[in-house]
């Protein structure tokens, strides 16, 4: 049996925010060590938001253990060896039982709130560079997600162009964006259009939007900061997804890579089916050139991945076997490393070998095209 994450990260490293000092000063997010008696490094936007870089490299650690909290005060220095060091997190691979891992950004999860399109746009060209660096050591086993700046649609297909040309295999985009031109909106079918032709997946990651707010209302909170809006958050994707299907965008774009991350996905069996039946129901609110179901192009585009969802794997053939891919979100502090197999042996337990090894090794590898041969095997 082989394992194959398919949402891990990076932490991105100081030197990714610190060349942009010099062009852009307190304009752009910059790494700041303890700042204002509040030991540690920090990710300091432009708006003043503070991210604590040390929380985000301390997987095996529990949170409620009080020397977490000592690591994480330590900032980079906290971290486990293998986050900045790409030679040592192979050796953190053969630890948890897998043999690679897609990996998306960590702070530059926050850029996108970040108006100015100038400094967001530096930005990304900065991490897709070291992403593509961090990689080259195993680019098999260390598949480096990029970040293009969305929603300047001109910007975000420029760096799609450069930053694949230098090997990066695919890219974050928001989940959530503005309603006042969300991704239905014809302004992006050149963006769409460029994505299918380079064949690249675009994931929309948990967390990550034009706001901190997720699209979520007020009442709820934020998805990252309160129960309501960490239970709901799910409700960030629902809507993109709505808009990115009902709105005609797959049907125009019908050989485009969408990955839906982190999630989990105990809810959308019950979603899609939902979604079909408000299609049925009240059709006038969707394009009227569409030529399947909503569930069907969701199966025909999608994938979505999950940690430690029993709910998602019961109903894996609700979802489609095709369409799910495991991950163990390695190195935030709820991954599930360096227990990943016994975690997987209780979720998948009953579940056929055959789709097991779909759905936490093959459908990753024919997402991202990886060579096969290139892999360890490992006995776990």
């Amino acid at each position: 049996m082989r394992y194959y994450s398919c949402d891990s990260h990076f932490v991105e490293a100081r030197e990714v925010f610190d060349v942009l000092d010099k062009h852009f000063g307190d304009r752009a997010p910059r790494i700041i060590s303890n700042i204002e008696g509040k030991p540690g490094d920090w990710l300091v936007m432009p708006n003043g938001m503070k991210i604590p870089v040390g929380r985000l490299g301390i997987a095996g650690h529990s949170l409620d253990d009080p020397a977490t909290h000592k690591l994480i005060d330590q900032g980079y220095e906290g971290f486990n060896p293998g986050v900045l060091n790409p030679r040592i997190r192979l050796e953190e691979q053969i630890q948890d039982g897998i043999c690679g891992e897609v990996m998306y950004p960590s702070l530059n999860m926050f850029t996108w709130m970040i108006p100015d399109t100038e400094v967001l746009k530096a930005t990304f060209e900065s991490h897709n560079d070291w992403c593509v660096d961090y990689c080259s050591i195993a680019p098999e086993r260390l598949i480096g997600i990029g970040c293009l700046p969305v929603p300047d649609v001109d910007a975000a297909i420029a760096e799609m162009k450069r930053a694949a040309l230098r090997g990066v295999r695919g890219f974050m985009i928001p989940a959530h964006i503005s309603p006042d031109r969300p991704y239905n909106h014809p302004d992006y079918d050149p963006f769409w259009a460029t994505a299918e032709e380079l064949g690249l997946p675009l994931t929309m990651h948990i967390f990550v939007g034009t706001s901190l707010d997720g699209g979520l209302p007020p009442h709820w909170g934020a998805p990252g900061s309160t129960i309501k809006g960490y239970t709901l958050a799910h409700g960030t994707i629902v809507n993109t997804m709505i808009d990115l299907i009902c709105g005609g965008v797959i049907e125009r774009f019908p050989r485009l890579k969408l990955v839906i991350a982190e999630f989990e996905t105990g809810w959308l069996a019950h979603i899609l089916h939902r979604l079909d039946h408000a299609y049925y129901r009240t059709p006038k609110h969707a394009v009227d050139y569409l030529t399947m179901k909503p569930s069907e192009y969701f199966q025909r585009n999608f994938t979505i991945t999950f940690e430690d969802d029993e709910i998602g794997a019961r109903t894996r053939h609700e979802i489609g076997l095709k369409n799910l891919a495991w991950g163990n979100d390695y190195p935030h502090h709820d991954s599930i490393w360096p227990n990943s197999i016994p975690i997987l042996d209780k979720i998948m337990k009953g579940i056929p070998e055959n789709e097991v090894e779909q759905l936490c090794f093959q459908n990753a590898i024919d997402l991202y095209n990886i060579d096969t041969s290139k892999l360890p095997v490992i006995n776990s």
